[in-house]
C-alpha cells in the first residue's frame, strides 16, 4: 500500500505545477510591473525568458519535494518502514 501511495503523487504533483506556475507568474508580475514572459510570445527576448523560467522551475521542484516529503513521513508514520534510501542525515 506504501508504494501506492507514492505512486499516486503524479496527481499532485500534477496540480503542484500548475500552481506554481501562477504563483511564479504572480511573483514576476509584482517585481517587474508586466505579466510573465512567455515563448510562444513573439517579441520576448532570451535574457528576459531566462529568468522568468529560473523562478517558476524552482517553486515547481520546491513544491514537488514538499509533497514528497510529506507523502514519505506520512507512509512513516503510518507503517513505520521509510520508504527510499536510508541516508545519513545532518
Amino acid at each position: 500500500m506504501a508504494k501506492f501511495l507514492l505512486k499516486a503523487e503524479f496527481p499532485i504533483i500534477l496540480v503542484a505545477g500548475i500552481l506554481s506556475q501562477k504563483l511564479a507568474a504572480r511573483i514576476w508580475a509584482k517585481a517587474v510591473n508586466d505579466d510573465a514572459p512567455d515563448t510562444a510570445q513573439e517579441d520576448v527576448s532570451l535574457p528576459l525568458l531566462v529568468p522568468a523560467a529560473v523562478l517558476e522551475g524552482t517553486l515547481y521542484k520546491l513544491s514537488r519535494m514538499a509533497i514528497d516529503r510529506a507523502l514519505r513521513v506520512w507512509v512513516f508514520r503510518s507503517t513505520g518502514e521509510w520508504q527510499g534510501a536510508a541516508g545519513e542525515g545532518e
